[in-house]
């Protein structure tokens, strides 16, 4: 259930098939919008065909090789609690210097590693989280299953998501600080506290399991978060305006 009402069971059932409606539509909206977005960039084909020169590739939605995937999980973890323009620094060096792979990233200490990507923030608990997704990786043989990821030290959920959405083709849809505050204000979650496995099932219930529509949707809803739907929204404008509970509490027009 993606929003829980105060006036009995029958109030749910409704609010849940509004979302199920309503879901589908702001996809729709967003992606006409912005266009499609090109994630999650490879940093390691930036430049390349099809490539902008930060690895992002709109339009290309092939699943990556095996370098690709860990290059993405290692991504995955960068990232967590930080931009990501701080999370590709630290990327860009591991790149630099070849050590983008399970081995030679085990090959490091974890203080020499934890120099490495310091641009990152909290680099000292990612040095030791990298070490044990690359110890995963090695021991994992073709698509990892979501609650094996789950049982890496360090591998939450989103983390994980975003590991086999945008790595391996699974169709699973990501949920993040951006996707709760969008739908909560749209009037779709209680609370930015919405369980995420609540808001992921919702969604997965109402957009077909299609790993291209996960991947736009979810890079949709970060896009529009930081170009709108800010900590403090800029609603004018808005694509998503008449679609908007925040907006019409707040009566803006």
């Amino acid at each position: 259930m993606i929003t829980r009402g105060c006036d009995g069971e029958g109030v749910e059932v409704e609010k849940a098939s509004a979302a199920a409606r309503t879901i589908p539509r702001l996809y729709d909206i967003l992606f006409s919008w912005y266009g499609p977005q090109g994630w999650w960039p490879l940093l390691s084909k930036a430049g390349t065909p099809g490539y902008d020169d930060e690895g992002y590739h709109p339009g290309i939605y092939e699943v990556p090789d095996g370098m690709g995937a860990f290059e993405i999980a290692v991504g995955a973890v960068l990232v967590q609690n930080t931009a990501w323009t701080n999370a590709r620094r630290a990327l860009a060096v591991l790149l630099e210097r070849s050590l983008c792979s399970p081995e030679r990233i085990l090959g490091l200490e974890e203080e020499a590693l934890a120099r490495l990507i310091r641009p990152c923030g909290y680099y000292t608990l990612k040095a030791r989280r990298l070490a044990h997704l690359a110890r995963f990786f090695l021991s994992c043989d073709g698509l990892p299953e979501r609650n094996a990821l789950l049982g890496v030290w360090g591998v939450g959920r989103e983390t994980a998501d975003s590991i086999l959405l945008y790595g391996y083709g699974v169709p699973v849809f990501v949920v993040d600080a951006y996707t709760r505050r969008i739908f909560s204000r749209l009037g779709l979650l209680a609370s930015d506290d919405t369980p995420y496995e609540e808001v992921r099932s919702a969604v997965e219930e109402a957009v077909p399991p299609d790993h291209v529509c996960y991947n736009e949707f979810h890079a949709l809803l970060v896009e529009h978060a930081k170009r709108f739907c800010r900590k403090r929204p800029l609603c004018g404008e808005c694509p998503l305006r008449l679609e908007c509970a925040h907006l019409s509490s707040a009566g803006g027009s």
